[in-house]
This record gives C-alpha cells, sequence and structure tokens, in this order.
C-alpha cells in the first residue's frame, strides 16, 4: 500500500513495516509492507551543476587596480595614459576660457544660481535617501525568517520580495513629484534608488537560493544517516549498491556544503543573514551579493585622499560646465527645445564623462578602499 500525502522539499524516507501473521491453515507467513514515498527537495541534475557554479563564483571576484589609478597611469606601457592627460588639460582650458568670458561678460567668475538650484529642499532629499536606504532591511528581516524555516523562498518569500520591490521603486518616483524637485535632486534620488533595488535583489534571490540548498542539504543529511543506520543494522556486509549509495550521499553534501560556504570557507549560510553583514554589502562597491569578498590587508590613508581631492575637484569641473553650458540654454519659452539640445549637446558629454568618472573612479574606489 503506497501513500502519497508529501509536498516537495522534504526527505526521502522509506519506512518499511512488516507484520508477520500465521494462517490457520498452513505454517507461511504473509507480510504487509507499508511504504511511505516523499518528494526530493533537489534534484541530480542541480547537484551536477554545483562545481561548476561553485568554480565560476571564485572566479568572479579578483583583485585589480582601475585603469585610471595614478601607479598605473604611470606605467610606460598604459595606453590610457595619454588620452587621460590630454582630457585633464582641456579640462583646464575649458574652464580658463569660462571664467574669461564670464569676467568680460559679468565681471564674475561664476555665479550661485546652479547651487542654489541643487540645494533646494537639501534636508528633505537626505531625510527621503535615509528612509530609502533604511527601508531595505526589511530583505534581511524576510531572510531572518526564511533562513529560520518560518517560510519557504519557493514561493511565499518570492512572492513578498517582488511584491517590496516593486513598492521600493515606485514610492521614490511617487516621492519626487509630490515634492516637486528639481531635476538634479529627482536625477540623484532615482538613480540611488534603483541602485540600491539591484543591490537589494541581489541579496534577497541569491540567499534564497542558499535557502534551498540549505533545505537540501539537511534532506542528504537526513538520507545519509538513515541509510549509514541500515547498513549498521544489517547483517550483509557486502552490500555494496547500498555501499555506493552511501558514498554518493557523502560526495553530493560535500558539494552543497561547498556551495552553502563563501570560497575562503569562513562564512556559511545562514550565518551571513545578520544585520551587519548587509551592511557591510551595502558599502562595498558592488551590486552582486556574496558571501565574502576578498580583501586587502590595510587601508591606504593616502588614496582615499587623493580620491576624495579628486572627488571634489571634478565636481567643481562639472559645476562649472553645468553653469555656464547648460542652465543657460535649457528649454524656456524663448527658445526652442532643437535649439537647447543642440547646444547643451558637448556640455552634456562633458558632464556625462565627469559624472562616470566621480562615481565609478572616484567614490567607488573609496567606498572599497575603506572597507578593503
Amino acid at each position: 500500500m503506497v501513500k502519497h500525502n508529501t509536498q516537495v522539499g522534504d526527505m526521502i524516507t522509506i519506512e518499511k513495516h512488516i507484520k508477520s501473521t500465521l494462517s490457520p491453515h498452513n505454517d507461511t507467513a504473509e507480510t504487509s509492507i507499508t511504504t511511505t514515498i516523499i518528494t526530493k527537495s533537489y534534484s541530480d541534475a542541480d547537484l551536477s551543476r554545483l562545481p561548476k557554479k561553485i568554480a565560476k563564483r571564485i572566479e568572479t571576484f579578483k583583485p585589480r587596480s582601475s585603469q585610471l589609478d595614478r601607479e598605473q597611469l604611470e606605467s610606460a606601457q598604459d595606453p590610457f595614459r595619454g588620452f587621460f592627460t590630454l582630457f585633464w588639460m582641456a579640462m583646464g582650458f575649458y574652464v580658463i576660457q569660462t571664467w574669461s568670458k564670464n569676467l568680460q561678460a559679468a565681471g564674475i567668475l561664476f555665479d550661485l544660481s546652479f547651487f542654489r538650484l541643487f540645494s533646494q529642499d537639501a534636508i528633505t532629499l537626505i531625510i527621503s535617501d535615509l528612509v530609502m536606504v533604511g527601508s531595505m532591511f526589511f530583505s534581511v528581516i524576510l531572510q531572518k525568517l526564511i533562513a529560520m524555516g518560518w517560510i519557504r523562498w519557493r514561493y511565499t518569500g518570492m512572492i513578498i520580495q517582488h511584491i517590496f520591490q516593486v513598492s521600493f521603486l515606485f514610492i521614490p518616483i511617487y516621492w519626487t513629484f509630490v515634492r516637486n524637485w528639481p531635476w538634479v535632486q529627482s536625477g540623484f534620488f532615482i538613480l540611488h534608488t534603483i541602485a540600491m533595488l539591484m543591490k537589494l535583489h541581489s541579496y534577497s534571490f541569491y540567499n534564497g537560493e542558499l535557502s534551498g540548498w540549505s533545505l537540501c542539504l539537511s534532506d542528504l543529511k537526513k538520507e545519509y544517516s538513515n541509510l549509514a543506520g541500515e547498513l549498521k543494522k544489517s547483517d550483509n556486509d557486502n552490500d555494496t549498491e547500498k555501499q555506493e549509495h552511501l558514498n554518493e550521499l557523502k560526495e553530493k553534501i560535500g558539494q552543497v556544503e561547498g556551495y552553502l560556504a563563501s570560497p575562503a570557507k569562513n562564512i556559511s549560510y545562514p550565518n551571513n543573514i545578520t544585520f551587519m553583514n548587509f551592511v557591510d554589502f551595502l558599502l562595498v562597491p558592488t551590486l552582486v551579493y556574496e558571501l565574502e569578498y576578498p580583501r586587502t590587508e590595510k587601508i591606504r590613508p593616502s588614496y582615499v585622499f587623493e580620491k576624495i581631492v579628486a572627488t571634489f575637484g571634478t565636481f567643481f569641473l562639472l559645476y562649472v560646465n553645468t553653469e555656464a553650458y547648460i542652465i543657460p540654454v535649457l528649454p524656456n519659452i524663448t527658445s526652442s527645445l532643437y535649439n537647447s539640445m543642440l547646444q547643451m549637446l558637448f556640455p552634456f558629454m562633458v558632464n556625462y564623462l565627469l559624472i562616470f568618472y566621480i562615481i565609478f573612479e572616484c567614490i567607488c574606489n573609496v567606498f572599497a578602499e575603506l572597507t578593503r
């Protein structure tokens, strides 16, 4: 008699209840067998892919210097050195030309109209940004509940996470319209929200996957323990089939444990589901969550200082360019959209390069250095 009363995620167990009864007509023993079959929470195909996934994860993160780091550019063989030097020389000439033009036209180097624009409602912007970042800790609480077994990632946790992520994206967009922020504040807030959304998605779905493998590991260990107990009680020491299956289970357990642990084996799931681990992930300049990242031995204060100075220096160039060549030609009732866009093509291209340099070369490298 076979009973199917199972759900996905439960361990395979086979229970045999043997009851012998003596027939009154003969001495033949009748045996009734009750077998309970429970569905696996894993498949052999998934397990076979684990070694490749582990190898790929180890190769993902390698220490490397930025192509625009000073020590890298000082190398005579660096292909960016000439272009990099020429770009900053051109920016220097660009600022001198702008100042000369402003002095001749208005008698000032630059005014503060752009400063008044991006400082508008600054306190509310800062508080809103902190609230947005703080709301991300909801995912840590959700992953803690999943790790403790209160809910399953598939599909309850996944649905909850999706609903939260949609709200996480559209509430800040709605908030920019409510506050009627200028394009500077709105652009910063929305772009920061999108970056944090990508971090949020990576953290939640990677740990959600690990929670499934954690259940798989528990199932494999129980199955291994049951089979080992059967072999121990069995009188047949030459049961090679069961012994081979036991060895296969041991190998699979090692594979899953390897996937649940970091490459350096310093931390494993679910010990990584902590608020401090999440804060560390928020500070590390990457959108891809990992249990552990490679670290340098120490923080270089001179490197941090160099990148901070470069941040403010580049922002100054960004300010001058926006103040002199973008703000005056923004579309209005006296100028057509086509003419405005035509005049802003080159200034916007310069701003794009400067913003790219500030974010990815200066700010990200500062956080990379501070988090080692």
